[in-house]
């Protein structure tokens, strides 16, 4: 498990602040006291949801049918030298070189490749994070589940991990032979995966929290930025000579916080290395986004992707807490949702299954073989998901109920749908007016409270456009018409 997230307390976590969310977007005006008022639904697009909202990976499972269940569309994983370069593939440091590499890819030690991602380690693709209660899965298959239920993963490129390892690899790369090293591992894992094989793998972090000594890069942020170009070199390669019409997405600096080294990577290194930037955040709320974006918008990067690929919570039993979890994911998620510049083109909670079985981190407890435990986080991710994932049409509700935090959304079907989130308490009647939109028709009603964990509890009529529905203290309505 990353080190630092046993250690780091991000003070805006908060919990005393606790967002409950009947998934409404935050509409920037204050709301008077009051347990009951009208929420109005604009006829305008107001802008669209977050393209991806997903989870980071844990070590003590892996299970497709939970990503599917919950209906997210990305998943981060931690991918690097330990994982698939353990020991060094070739029997010479430093060959064969990049030129070598450009020129002849066949010089590759191929075989070393094809067992490791397809018979890892201890028999698991997690070996190199945990020696017990780790799923017998490999890379390769992984990457086919993701791919066979649309889910984008999102790999990360890491020379040394949290835990220092591989002790062989250059940390940071510097000497010739160094970076031989470093542009075969990054060359290798992108052809394994998209031409010696065919799933689709187009994104690509440039290490993990490079800012933070504990997950393992040794180096300085100047030869961070060599190591951004070294990188990008060895995918741009791949892609311009093999996967014609596919494109490379380059995400750097990928730091603990904003945005200091963004500012730098974007002002040294430009939009042809890499083109979307991230970082992690772990307050209450993704507004530090804003900060990112004002610096994108100053330093050609406006409108490029910008990516929080943590967030939540990396305490233990979090996700275990209602309260916790409708305020650090659906309320969380619906104002990522929001236009301008605190919008967040992606985001992954960290993390969906526990790291081993010493932690309870996960939004899902339980390591291999035991029977997985799914906590209230999985299911505000699941109800979440279903009214905001994919890049949908956004309308803005105007209104005044003290708490709520709203949105519609509407899906690709031509479905509109209500969440409005109360993040406090007492509970609050709403009445919704959506006549700008439709005005008719009988719709599916979910909650997630303490008493419903994301369970349909109505049928909802709508009646000249108007809707009253009740949302209790701490939680979250859904609502699909």
């Amino acid at each position: 498990m990353p080190s630092h997230k046993m250690r780091r307390l991000t003070a805006a976590i908060g919990f005393s602040v606790l967002v409950a969310c009947s998934v409404i977007l935050l509409a920037g005006y204050s709301f008077p006291p009051g347990g009951s008022g009208t929420l109005t639904a604009s006829g305008t697009q107001w802008g669209v949801t977050s393209q991806y909202l997903g989870a980071n990976e844990g070590s003590s499972q892996f299970n497709i049918n939970d990503l599917a269940d919950l209906g997210i569309n990305s998943y981060r994983i931690y991918g690097g030298m330990s994982r698939w370069e353990p020991t060094n593939a070739e029997s010479t440091y430093g060959s064969p070189t990049i030129a070598q590499i450009e020129a002849d890819p066949t010089l590759i030690n191929w075989a070393f490749f094809d067992n490791i991602f397809t018979n890892p380690p201890g028999g698991s693709d997690y070996s190199w994070s945990a020696s017990t209660g780790i799923p017998p899965v490999s890379a390769a298959t992984i990457m086919s589940d993701l791919n066979a239920h649309n889910i984008t993963p999102i790999v990360v490129l890491r020379n040394v991990d949290n835990n220092k390892n591989p002790a062989w690899a250059p940390n940071p790369p510097v000497s010739a032979n160094d970076w031989n090293v470093w542009f075969e591992f990054v060359f290798a894992t992108v052809y394994w995966f998209n031409v010696r094989n065919h799933y689709i793998v187009d994104n690509w972090e440039v290490h993990n929290e490079p800012n933070n000594s504990g997950q393992g890069w040794a180096g300085t942020e100047a030869q961070y930025m060599d190591f951004i170009n070294y990188t990008a070199q060895a995918i741009h390669w791949v892609y311009s000579h093999y996967l014609p019409g596919r494109t490379p997405h380059i995400y750097a600096p990928v730091t603990s916080n904003c945005c200091a080294w963004a500012l730098s990577a974007m002002q040294t290194e430009g939009p042809t290395v890499f083109d979307s930037l991230d970082f992690h955040d772990y307050q209450s709320n993704p507004s530090e986004i804003s900060t990112l974006r004002a610096d994108m918008n100053s330093n050609g990067y406006a409108g490029a992707p910008a990516w929080i690929t943590e967030m939540g919570s990396y305490h233990q039993n979090v996700y275990n807490n209602v309260n916790s979890s409708n305020n650090l994911i659906i309320a969380w998620w619906t104002q990522a949702s929001q236009p301008g510049n605190n919008y967040v083109t992606g985001a992954d909670l960290f993390s969906l299954y526990d790291w081993g079985s010493g932690y309870t981190s996960g939004a899902v407890h339980g390591s291999y073989p035991a029977a997985e435990s799914y906590q209230p986080g999985y299911y505000a991710m699941r109800l979440a998901a279903r009214a905001l994932v994919g890049g949908r049409p956004t309308y803005q509700l105007t209104g005044s109920i003290s708490n709520v935090i709203s949105l519609v959304t509407k899906d690709s079907a031509g479905h509109y749908y209500l969440i409005a989130c109360n993040s406090g308490s007492p509970g609050v009647t709403v009445t919704a007016d959506l006549s700008a939109l439709i005005t008719t028709g009988t719709g599916t009603q979910w909650e997630f409270s303490s008493a419903n964990n994301d369970a349909i509890v109505g049928s909802p009529t709508l009646t000249n456009g108007q809707v009253t529905f009740s949302i209790p203290a701490n939680a979250t309505e859904l609502l699909k018409f």
